[in-house]
């Protein structure tokens, strides 16, 4: 029994020891179950926001982010579904969504239209000269404009799920 006492009180006194190291506000008193890294991306209906470019790159006034150039030579391609557009004139609509480093990935778009509905699907893929490259996996949150054949006018605007991918 004596050497147990004496364990617990080693233990004891080294907590004691690399608590009184912590800063304040350093020790937290919840239950262990919070997350021990922020998450890497936040969708934006988590809190209402419209989605924020995580790269710096700059926001429009209604919080769109700015459009990125689509390129149409891609691999390992996959939807990537747009949270939120903006409709820039009878013909144009700004799409955001989120998609990954763009020194490895790009984005393209689809639009298919009928006279009840526009349909768009947004496209991210790697590069051809990023196949073997170590990329990061990061979300960046990028927006890209679509010419539409016809006004939109009271035309809903729905995602386009039925795609051909480049694999």
């Amino acid at each position: 029994m004596r050497g147990g006492r004496r364990t617990l009180l080693v233990l004891a006194a080294a907590a004691l020891t690399l608590a009184s190291c912590a800063e304040p506000g350093d020790i937290d008193a919840g239950d262990g179950d919070e997350p021990t890294s922020p998450p890497a991306a936040v969708h934006p209906d988590d809190d209402g926001a419209a989605p924020s470019p995580s790269d710096g790159a700059s926001v429009s006034p209604d919080g769109m982010p700015d459009p990125i150039q689509e390129t149409e030579e891609m691999v390992a391609e996959h939807l990537s579904s747009w949270q939120d557009y903006a409709v820039l004139s009878e013909t144009e609509l700004q799409l955001a969504f989120y998609t990954g480093n763009p020194a490895c990935y790009g984005v393209r778009s689809v639009v298919a239209e009928n006279d009840r509905e526009v349909r768009v699907a947004t496209i991210s893929g790697t590069l051809l000269d990023a196949t073997d490259s170590a990329c990061t996996q990061e979300a960046r949150s990028v927006s890209v404009v679509v010419e539409l054949d016809q006004p939109l006018g009271d035309r809903e605007v729905l995602p386009l799920t039925e795609v051909e991918l480049n694999r």
